[in-house]
């Protein structure tokens, strides 16, 4: 139980960031790169020089936090449910969004600073992507639901063949982490009214992920 919530924490805060960054960024999606890849299409052939440039930024953040915390996540080797490797690297996305927070807050307004933003947000993303990927959790990634909901349809079908969980359960997970992301990003929407406050929720929430999970998942 402990770990599906902070699944579904950690969805809450990719929808937040996703909404955030395009609402704030320029209209450019940072954790799912499923839809930035769209964007990126479309930049391309209207042409858009600036909004292109925005999502080759966002699709290298992620790449560049993805690679070195699947490095690190799939050398830990434990039979945990919740590796320690995987709360470390939490621990680093905590910290890239809090530097994330800081530069919203400190050029929010401030046009130079978007594509270090872009760039610092799809870190942090590609970061949590990797580890939730560790976890392997079937048919959870918390920042992409396209692969969600088909494995949500698969098990309420009666066509899911893993038995690594009741059916029920599985699918009210699956169900759950598509609510939350959605939550997320109506929060982003409600909170960036609030100015450069909007930003300090996703870093204090993936840390408060993390210190659950050590205490929770501690080794014994």
């Amino acid at each position: 139980m402990v770990r599906n919530a902070l699944l579904l924490a950690l969805a809450f805060s990719a929808g937040y960031v996703d909404a955030l960054s395009y609402l704030g960024l320029g209209r450019v999606f940072t954790a799912n790169m499923t839809g930035n890849t769209v964007l990126l299409g479309l930049a391309i052939a209207q042409p858009d020089r600036e909004a292109a440039v925005r999502s080759i930024l966002a699709l290298a953040g992620f790449l560049l936090g993805a690679v070195p915390v699947a490095w690190i996540v799939e050398r830990d080797h434990s039979g945990s449910r919740w590796p320690g490797a995987v709360t470390f690297a939490l621990v680093l996305e905590g910290g890239i969004l809090a530097v994330f927070a800081l530069g919203w807050h400190l050029f929010d307004e401030t046009p130079a600073a978007i594509p270090i933003l872009v760039v610092l947000s799809a870190v942090a993303m590609g970061m949590q992507s990797a580890a939730v990927h560790r976890l392997e959790v079937s048919g959870i990634t918390t920042t992409v639901l396209t692969g969600t909901l088909i494995d949500l349809t698969a098990r309420l079908m009666g066509r899911e063949r893993r038995k690594s969980q009741p059916t029920f359960q599985g699918s009210a997970l699956l169900a759950g982490v598509w609510t939350v992301y959605l939550g997320g990003a109506i929060a982003a929407v409600t909170l960036s009214r609030s100015g450069a406050l909007a930003s300090i929720l996703p870093p204090s929430l993936i840390m408060l992920v993390a210190v659950i999970a050590a205490i929770a998942f501690r080794a014994r």
